[in-house]
């Protein structure tokens, strides 16, 4: 096939990249696109051979789709690519058979390459976001958002992807994804540290590829700090409020600025990753709805059943509950009767207040019932136990409720406590503290005893 002047000028001004290789397999023609994709001049190729430009081993893999171009047939097909700078490719190629008119004879065939990385790589976030946010119920959200910013890290070709919530001046990271080192969640900066600041500023999607040669980030304490070149940030709205940001960033520079497609899918993600924070935080006031007393604010016997449980040992593990106990408030029911059911919640919540204030954060208390606490005393001698189930009984006997018509009730508690041991379940010790507050009540109330095999 003869490359005349009028037909290299229309190849060149094509979008795509074209390339002519006659039946010898030999360069005939490149056009100018493909001049620029892969790096080569036309003078330097024509007239070699496919195999002494890629090389033998990476031409066979190739060979067999030419010998069935050149017998005459049209194809198309899909393939990734990789290039000397590192990069992966996907490029859909067609062949085309340049056929003799007259002969019949295929003296060659056209080659018409489209890059398509970033359409099969937007696929493939648009798969991927569409997978995580469809698996709410199966993942948990820190699972779910780090898969998130995993694959945007990958998409965009970035060391860390960060989803932080900023406060005030305080940026606090809540999830991370680094291929370069582990940012722990609480982790926790100054916003004017942060690129981000500039986000937040603009409330809208910011982004730079050469940090340091922008008026912008160069002086900006970020880049003076950890020396970001890169970075793509956005706001994240939690129900119409700036909540905290989506970034991602890496130590070098980009190769080419982000495009429209970039920021769509970011935003993208960002927006899967605001259901999944409000949905988690929907899931954490269900559960808190019932794990709740609602009078008192104290966890409820479901919470403290499964706490047990959990604190309980397995396998090699230790001991880790010394005492369970349970407080009964005394002639609770004459309270009710001769001041209303009013003055007997507000003798609860006190009487609630009282015995919480006495236990420590490890250690948990519960209503359980009626006028019926538990409390879960972890890793403490047996002589502690005691001393703070005295106080908190002390402490409740001590504190005078005073209801709405200025009377005032005095209240005492009536515990029976267990020490545990590693065999027993939640009601087996329930049914020894019960057994002790029994004796407690029989030996005239407002005392505390054990119970003993």
């Amino acid at each position: 096939m003869k490359i005349d002047r009028s037909f290299r000028k229309l190849a060149n001004t094509l979008p795509y990249m074209l390339a002519f290789v006659d039946n010898k397999r030999r360069y005939k023609f490149v056009n100018t696109a493909y001049e620029n994709f892969f790096g080569v001049k036309l003078k330097n190729i024509k007239s070699k051979t496919i195999a002494e430009i890629v090389g033998d081993d990476s031409y066979q893999k190739i060979s067999k789709i030419h010998d069935r171009v050149l017998q005459g047939e049209e194809l198309e097909l899909s393939e990734r690519v990789e290039l000397n700078d590192g990069r992966s490719i996907q490029l859909e190629i067609n062949y085309i058979p340049n056929v003799e008119t007259l002969s019949k004879r295929v003296n060659g065939f056209f080659a018409i390459i489209n890059d398509v990385t970033e359409y099969a790589s937007a696929a493939e976030v648009l798969r991927a976001v569409h997978d995580v946010v469809n698996r709410q119920s199966k993942t948990l959200s820190t699972d779910r958002i780090a898969k998130l910013l995993k694959l945007g890290c990958h998409y965009l070709h970035a060391q860390t992807g960060l989803v932080s919530h900023v406060t005030d001046d305080d940026y606090v990271v809540k999830y991370a994804y680094s291929e370069a080192e582990d940012i722990p969640a609480e982790t926790t900066f100054s916003l004017g540290e942060t690129y981000c600041s500039v986000t937040l500023e603009s409330n809208e999607v910011v982004a730079t590829t050469h940090a340091s040669e922008s008026r912008e980030y160069a002086g900006h304490p970020c880049f003076e700090k950890f020396q970001l070149e890169t970075y793509l940030g956005l706001p994240i709205k939690i129900n119409g409020q700036t909540w905290g940001t989506l970034n991602f960033t890496s130590p070098e520079t980009r190769l080419t600025p982000f495009t429209e497609l970039d920021i769509e899918l970011m935003s993208l993600i960002c927006s899967a990753i605001e259901n999944i924070i409000i949905n988690s935080s929907k899931t954490k006031k269900l559960e808190k709805l019932a794990y709740t007393d609602f009078l008192t604010g104290l966890s409820n016997r479901l919470f403290i059943t499964e706490r047990f449980e959990e604190l309980q040992p397995n396998d090699n593990q230790t001991l880790n509950i010394t005492c369970f106990a349970i407080i009964d408030i005394d002639h609770f029911k004459v309270v009710n009767d001769s001041y209303g059911h009013d003055a007997g919640d507000e003798v609860l919540q006190q009487t609630a207040r009282k015995i919480a204030e006495q236990v420590r954060a490890s250690d948990c208390v519960s209503r359980v019932g009626g006028e019926e606490f538990a409390v879960i005393l972890t890793n403490i001698p047996r002589e502690n136990a005691q001393s703070t189930l005295e106080k908190l009984r002390q402490v409740v006997a001590e504190n005078k409720v005073a209801l709405g018509d200025k009377s005032v009730v005095n209240v005492t508690v009536s515990i029976g406590a267990t020490e545990l041991t590693v065999d027993d379940e939640f009601n087996t010790a329930y049914k020894k503290a019960d057994i002790a507050l029994y004796q407690s009540k029989k030996q005239g109330r407002n005392r505390v005893t054990w119970h003993y095999e």
